[in-house]
C-alpha cells in the first residue's frame, strides 16, 4: 500500500479528482470506494445504481451532464421520472415497466430513445440494459442500469438501407439492359444466319450434284463450306455468350483421343496455309486420352487458329502443339509470327468486343468475341489460358486443362463418330437469287405450296428447292401472302417469322381466323432459334418449325410429308362426308391400321389390368406425382398409411405431407430428379399422418419418362417402417441404459479412490475452519490469518465439489455432447482418478503424450469412460500376473490420416488368441464377476465418434489395446 500511496500522492497528502478527494490517510475500504466513484464518473456511457424499487442511488457524471440534471435532484426519486425518459408518456411508462420486471429478477435489454445530449435538449438512441443484483441470500437489492449511445449506428443502418434500395433499383436497371442485350443477340443472329444459309445451301448442292467438278473446284468448294461453317459458329458465339451469362451453358464430357481431335480440327486450315505460303505445323502425340467437351474444345482450338491465320503475314509460320503438362493437365499451345500483343493489352483481350492487335492484310475484321468465348469455355473446363510473346516475335497462347472431368460429372466414352468426324455436322441452307414462281395452273395436279420470305435470295432458293416436286408460289411479306392464299388456297404455307410490316406470326393468326384457311398446315422457316417461341407455335398454330441454316434435302422431305398429310386428310373428309362405300387406298390403309391398333389396344388393356391389380393390391404404398411433386394418384395402401382418402390427397404437394422441418430436404430431393441423368433415389423419411402422428417409410423415388400420351411422372414407392424405427429407438435406449450401468459398475470399483480424494479436501476444510475460529477468537483478532484460512477452506471445498461434479457427470445419462477437449488433460484426469487404486495395487502408470498438443471434438465423458475402462482392465491384468514392478503405459500419437491413436499397454498374462475376437461382444467376459458390457460399450462409443477400438498386440508378456478418434480439424 505504501508504494501505491507514493505513486498516487507523490509530495501531496491529498488528490482531488472532480468531486472526489483522495487522502493519504484513507483506509483501504474508503480508498476503494473513492476510486470506484472516480471510475463511475469518468465512464463515457450511461451507468448508475438503483435500489430494488427503482429509486435512484448513483448515476455517473456523463449521464447526468447529458440530461442536464444533478444527482441531488433525482437521488431517492423513481428512476423513470428523471428527465432522460421525458421523451413521451409511452417512453416513461416503458421505463417504469422495465424497472418492475427487473425487480422481479428479469434481465432487460432493448434500444430506446432518451434525452441524453446538449444538456437534455436532444434525444439519442441507447442500447439500454437493466440488471438485477442479488445479495448472498439471493434477494434482489440493487438494479444496475447501463446505456450505450448507438445513435450513429442507427443512422448508419438507415443509410445502409437507403443505399441497399438504390442498389436494388440499379440491379433492376441492369436486368432491363440485359434483356435488351438478349434481344440484340437474337436480332443479330437472324441477320447473319440468312446470308450464311445462302452460302452453305448452293455449296452443298454443287458438292452433292456436281459430278463433273474438277478436283480443284471441289477442293475450293470444300474450303468455302468449311469457312462458312466457321463463320456460322461465330454467329452462334453471340448466343453462347448469352447462355454463359445466364448460367445455361453446360459441358458434355467425353473420354476421347484428344490428339486425334486436335489433328482433325486443325486440318481445316490445310488448304489456306499454302495459298499464303504460311508454314503450318501440327505437333501432337500419337495418342492422348482426356475427358473434355469435344464441341467446346474444338471451338477453343479453331478460334485460336483463326486468330493466328488472321494476324500472321504471308510467308510467316504458325505452330499448334498438344502435350501433357504434368500427370493431370494437358497443354495446348498456338503460336504465330504475327505482330504479337502489347503487354498492356494482354489483360483486356479476353474481354468481349475487345481486340488486342491490328489485323493483318488478310483479316476481314472481327467482333472481339472469339477470345472471350475461348476464355469462357476454358473456365467451364476448370482450366487456364495465358498469352505471352512467342520466341522470335508474335503471340503465344497456352491453354491448360485438367485431363479428367470433375468427379461429379457424367463422362461418356467416345465412339467412332466422336473420333473421326471432320467437323460437327451442320445443316446446309439457302441460296441467293430472284424468286420466279411457276404459274398456278401449271401441273395443276401437284400440291400447291406458298413460300413467304422477305429476303429475295432466300425466297428463290426455297422455291428452287421445292419446284421439282410441287407447284410453288412466293410472296415477299405476310400481307401479300394472305391475299394470294385467299384467292388460291395452298396445301402448305412455308413462312419466315421476322418480316417487315406483316410478320409470320401475324400471318398465321390471320389464317387461323378464316375458316377457309384454318386447316392449312404451316411450316415456319426462321433464323430465330427461340425454343419457347418454337414450342408455343408448335403447340397452338403451326405444324413444323425449322431453324436456319437448314438442309435443303430435309426441308423437301418435311414439306412433302406435310403436304401428303394435308391431301390425305382432305380426301378422307370428303369421302366420309358423302358416305361413299368405294373408299380410296388411303381409307383401306386407315382401316388396316385401325385393326392393328385394336389388337394393340387389347394387349395394352390387358397390361393395364395387370398393372392396376398390382397397384390396387400392393402392400407397399404407391404415389404418382408430376415433376413439381403434385399428387396425381395414390394406391389404397398409401391412403391407409396416411389415413387420408385419394380425393383429399390429389392435387396436394407430396412435400406438404412432410413435417415442416423435413420439407426443405424433401423439396431438394425432388428437384434433384429434374437434373440430366438423375433417375432415382432411396431415402428413409417421415410423413405426417392425418392424426398428426409420424409415419416412417423407406421411399424409392424415380422418374417415369414421358410417352406420346403422357408427360413424365415421378413414381414414389414407400414401405411402412414405423415399427422398425420405434424398435431401433428402443434398442438405442436400452443400449444407453446398459452403458450407464457399466459406468456405475466402474465407479463402484473406484469408490475407495473417490472417498480418499473427497476426504482429503474435507479434512483440510475442517482443519482450516478450526484455525479460522482460533484466529477470530484471539485477542486481538488476527483477521489476515483468518482470511487466509477462509480462502484455504474455499479452495479445498472447491476441490471436493469438483470431485463430486466429475462423478455426477460420469454417471449422467444422455447422448453424445461434443466439445473441444485437450487430449493430454483428458488422459491426466482419468489417471488422477485411478491414482489411489493404482498406488494401492503397486501399479505404476506412465503417460507418454504426443509431441505436440492434440485437440479433439468429442464427448469428454464418453471418451474418459473408454480410457477408464481400458485402464481398469489393464490394472486387473497387471496385478493378476504377479509382476514385481507392474507398469501400465498410456501413449498418444497422431496418425497420418487426421486421427490420433491412444494405446494402453499392460504387463499381464495376455489374451488367448481364440478369445480376442469375442472380447467386444456384449455379455462376453473373462472375469468371474464381470458383466461383459465394458468393451462392447467402449467400442460403440468410439465408433460413434468415427473412430476404432481394437486389440493391437497380445502375448504372455502383456496386451496393448488401441483406439483412434479424429482430431478436431478432421471431425469438422
Amino acid at each position: 500500500m505504501t508504494s501505491v500511496n507514493h505513486r498516487l500522492f507523490r509530495d501531496d497528502q491529498q488528490l482531488h479528482v472532480r468531486d472526489v478527494t483522495l487522502s493519504v490517510d484513507d483506509d483501504p475500504t474508503t480508498r476503494r470506494e473513492k476510486l470506484a466513484r472516480v471510475i463511475l464518473d469518468e465512464l463515457y456511457e450511461f451507468v448508475g445504481l438503483l435500489d430494488a424499487d427503482g429509486r435512484t442511488l448513483e448515476i455517473n457524471r456523463a449521464a447526468l451532464e447529458g440530461a442536464g440534471i444533478r444527482l441531488d435532484d433525482i437521488a431517492g426519486q423513481p428512476f423513470w421520472e428523471a428527465h432522460w425518459w421525458a421523451v413521451s408518456k409511452e417512453v416513461r411508462d416503458e421505463a417504469r415497466e422495465m424497472v418492475r420486471r427487473a425487480g422481479e429478477g428479469e434481465f432487460i435489454r432493448c434500444d430506446v430513445e432518451v434525452y441524453g445530449r446538449a444538456e437534455g435538449n436532444e434525444t439519442i438512441i441507447v442500447d439500454y440494459s437493466l440488471t438485477p443484483i442479488r445479495d448472498r441470500s439471493g434477494r434482489i437489492v440493487f438494479l444496475l442500469p447501463e446505456g450505450r449511445n448507438i445513435t450513429d449506428k442507427k443512422l448508419a443502418e438507415a443509410e445502409l438501407a437507403r443505399t441497399t434500395e438504390e442498389l436494388r433499383q440499379l440491379l433492376d436497371r441492369v436486368r432491363r439492359l440485359d434483356d435488351a442485350k438478349s434481344n440484340f443477340f437474337a436480332n443479330v443472329s437472324h441477320e447473319l444466319r440468312t446470308p450464311l444459309s445462302l452460302i452453305l445451301g448452293p455449296t452443298d448442292a454443287l458438292l452433292d450434284g456436281g459430278a463433273n467438278l474438277t478436283d480443284g473446284q471441289r477442293r475450293d468448294l470444300d474450303v468455302i463450306k468449311r469457312n462458312a461453317v466457321m463463320l456460322l459458329k461465330q454467329v452462334n458465339a453471340l448466343l453462347d455468350l448469352a447462355k454463359v451469362d445466364a448460367g445455361e451453358m453446360h459441358l458434355n464430357f467425353v473420354r476421347l483421343d484428344l490428339a486425334r481431335l486436335v489433328r482433325t480440327a486443325a486440318a481445316h486450315f490445310d488448304a489456306l496455309a499454302p495459298q499464303r505460303s504460311i508454314t503450318y505445323l501440327i505437333d501432337t502425340p500419337a495418342e492422348l486420352e482426356a475427358e473434355v467437351d469435344p464441341d467446346k474444345y474444338e471451338r477453343i482450338l479453331l478460334n485460336l487458329l483463326s486468330n493466328a491465320f488472321k494476324f500472321t503475314p504471308d510467308e510467316g509460320w504458325i505452330r499448334c502443339r498438344l502435350e501433357l503438362s504434368g500427370a493431370q493437365r494437358v497443354l495446348l499451345t498456338v503460336q504465330d509470327s504475327g505482330p504479337g500483343i502489347a503487354r498492356e493489352l494482354r489483360g483486356e483481350i479476353f474481354d468481349r468486343f475487345r481486340q488486342g492487335r491490328a489485323a493483318g492484310p488478310h483479316s476481314t475484321g472481327g467482333t472481339g468475341l472469339g477470345l472471350a468465348i475461348v476464355k469462357d469455355f476454358v473456365d467451364l473446363h476448370g482450366g487456364t489460358i495465358t498469352v505471352t510473346d512467342a520466341p522470335g516475335g508474335g503471340a503465344l497462347f497456352q491453354v491448360e486443362l485438367p485431363v479428367s472431368a470433375p468427379d461429379t460429372s457424367y463422362v461418356r466414352v467416345a465412339d467412332v463418330r466422336d473420333d473421326e468426324r471432320p467437323l460437327p455436322p451442320l445443316e446446309a441452307l439457302a441460296d441467293t437469287a430472284q424468286t420466279v414462281a411457276q404459274p398456278i395452273d401449271e401441273r395443276w395436279e401437284l400440291p400447291l405450296v406458298l413460300v413467304v420470305e422477305d429476303h429475295p435470295d432466300m425466297r428463290r432458293f426455297i422455291v428452287e428447292t421445292l419446284r421439282d416436286d410441287l407447284r410453288v408460289m412466293a410472296a415477299a411479306d405476310g400481307e401479300e401472302a394472305l391475299a394470294i392464299a385467299l384467292t388460291h388456297p395452298p396445301d402448305l404455307v412455308v413462312s419466315d417469322l421476322m418480316m417487315p410490316n406483316f410478320g409470320g406470326e401475324q400471318l398465321v393468326a390471320a389464317m387461323r381466323a378464316r375458316p377457309e384457311l384454318a386447316q392449312v398446315p404451316v411450316l415456319i422457316l426462321s433464323a430465330k432459334a427461340d425454343d419457347d417461341l418454337r414450342l408455343s407455335l408448335l403447340a397452338s398454330a403451326v405444324q413444323d418449325y425449322v431453324t436456319k441454316p437448314f438442309s435443303a434435302h430435309e426441308l423437301r422431305i418435311r414439306v412433302l410429308n406435310l403436304v401428303t398429310m394435308k391431301r390425305a386428310r382432305d380426301a378422307l373428309q370428303a369421302e366420309l362426308a358423302t358416305q361413299n362405300d368405294d373408299l380410296s387406298q388411303l381409307t383401306n390403309q386407315l382401316i388396316a391400321n385401325r385393326r392393328a391398333l385394336q389388337v394393340s389396344h387389347d394387349s395394352l388393356r390387358q397390361s393395364e389390368e395387370r398393372w392396376r391389380a398390382v397397384y390396387e393390391n400392393s402392400a407397399a404404398g404407391i404415389a404418382l406425382l408430376d415433376l413439381d411433386g403434385q399428387i396425381l394418384a395414390v394406391n389404397p395402401a398409401f391412403q391407409q398409411m396416411l389415413g387420408v382418402s385419394e380425393d383429399q390427397l390429389r392435387g396436394r404437394s407430396i412435400v406438404d405431407m412432410s413435417f415442416e422441418e423435413d420439407q426443405l430436404a424433401a423439396r431438394r430431393q425432388l428437384t434433384w430428379l429434374t437434373n440430366p441423368g438423375a433417375r432415382e433415389y432411396r431415402v428413409e423419411r417421415r410423413f405426417r399422418r392425418a392424426d398428426g402422428a409420424a409415419l416412417w417409410v423407406n421411399a424409392s423415388v424415380s422418374v417415369a419418362p414421358a410417352t406420346a400420351e403422357s408427360a413424365p411422372m415421378v413414381v414414389c414407392v414407400v414401405e411402412d417402417v414405423t415399427q422398425h424405427k420405434q424398435a431401433r429407438t428402443e434398442l438405442a435406449t436400452v443400449q444407453a441404459e446398459l452403458e450407464r450401468a457399466t459406468r456405475a459398475s466402474a465407479m463402484g470399483e473406484l469408490a475407495a479412490s473417490i472417498a480418499h480424494e473427497v476426504n482429503q479436501p474435507l479434512a483440510a476444510v475442517v482443519a482450516n475452519s478450526q484455525a479460522c475460529l482460533r484466529w477470530l477468537a484471539g485477542d486481538p483478532k488476527n483477521e489476515q490469518e483468518a482470511i487466509e484460512a477462509a480462502q484455504r477452506i474455499v479452495r479445498d471445498a472447491s476441490r471436493a465439489s469438483d470431485v463430486i461434479a466429475r462423478i455426477r457427470k460420469f454417471l449422467g445419462r444422455g447422448g453424445i455432447h461434443r466439445e473441444l477437449v485437450d487430449l493430454d488433460d483428458l488422459v491426466h484426469d482419468v489417471v488422477t482418478m485411478l491414482a489411489p487404486a493404482a498406488q494401492a495395487g503397486g501399479v505404476t502408470m506412465d503417460i507418454v503424450p504426443a509431441e505436440a498438443p492434440v485437440t479433439l471434438l468429442v464427448d469428454r465423458v464418453h471418451i474418459q469412460q473408454v480410457i477408464l475402462n481400458l485402464l481398469v482392465n489393464a490394472m486387473e491384468a497387471t496385478t493378476a500376473s504377479g509382476d514385481r514392478d507392474p507398469q501400465i503405459v498410456i501413449e498418444s500419437r497422431p496418425t497420418a490420416d487426421g486421427f490420433v491413436q491412444v494405446s494402453v499397454s499392460d504387463q499381464g498374462g495376455g489374451i488367448a488368441p481364440d478369445l480376442v475376437d469375442q472380447l467386444f461382444e456384449p455379455f462376453f467376459t473373462t472375469k468371474p464377476d464381470g458383466m461383459g458390457m465394458g468393451l462392447a460399450i467402449s467400442r460403440s462409443i468410439v465408433e460413434a465418434h468415427g473412430g476404432r477400438l481394437w486389440v493391437a498386440t497380445t502375448s504372455t508378456s502383456g496386451t496393448m489395446f488401441a483406439l483412434t478418434v479424429p482430431t478436431d480439424e478432421a471431425a469438422q
